[in-house]
């Protein structure tokens, strides 16, 4: 056979050398897989290169919805809602807000401040008792008296003897001068945290549990302790 007769020399159909090097090129178009071409996965022209659309779905051959985008309408709008039904404090709630929110900026300034010495840390040492005090004397208790929950109440008094512990000590000294520093630091880190959950969970509570005239009554004996 010469060469001009060899389709292989001469640009002829596929010989068989061809054939078994891309076997793909005899495979009937039918058979690929659903989504793809011979030349890679095929792209949805509407979808872009991902393949998904812009709303985050998958294919229309049974892709996934793309669960609701934080901070949507439809979000934004669950938590207006949320703020407008949650109650403004009223009676010894409120007492126990504002005094957690003058301790809160107490807190934060020492920690902006970086502030560890006895000096520093004295005023907010002594607000805390005072605060903590007024607690045991009247929100505490009357939330027991009630039926609150026993285990929030005791939850908040363990918590806060001992963050008041901890800057006592620190008062006078008691802790190693090499740990002192990072002493501090964690105890104010704690206090913030626990001044935070008092307002979520003893707030609420006092809002549920306490009558209203009795939550007045309270607001001042609490007032009266916090301050003084």
């Amino acid at each position: 056979m010469s060469e001009a007769s060899d389709p292989r020399k001469s640009g002829g159909g596929p010989g068989p050398d061809r054939t078994a090097a891309f076997p793909e090129a005899t495979a009937p178009p039918d058979t690929a897989e659903p989504g793809s071409s011979r030349h890679g996965r095929f792209h949805w022209p509407h979808r872009g290169r991902s393949g998904r659309a812009p709303d985050g779905g998958g294919p229309a051959s049974g892709g996934t919805p793309a669960p609701p985008r934080r901070g949507g309408a439809t979000e934004v709008g669950v938590a207006q809602a949320a703020r407008d039904a949650r109650k403004v404090p009223t009676g010894l709630g409120a007492s126990l807000a504002t005094s957690g929110g003058v301790l809160l900026a107490m807190v934060e300034d020492v920690r902006m401040r970086e502030a560890n010495q006895p000096e520093d840390l004295r005023p907010l040492a002594d607000a805390f008792a005072r605060h903590n005090a007024a607690k045991e004397a009247t929100v505490r208790k009357v939330l027991l008296r009630h039926g609150a929950p026993e285990n929030v109440v005791e939850r908040d008094r363990q918590e806060g003897d001992l963050i008041q512990g901890i800057l006592d000590r620190a008062l006078v000294g008691r802790h190693p001068s090499d740990t002192h520093v990072l002493t501090v630091d964690g105890a104010l880190a704690q206090a913030y945290q626990y001044l935070f959950h008092e307002r979520r969970d003893l707030v609420s509570a006092i809002d549920r549990w306490v009558p209203d005239d009795e939550s007045e009554t309270l607001s001042a004996a609490f007032e009266a302790i916090a301050d003084n």
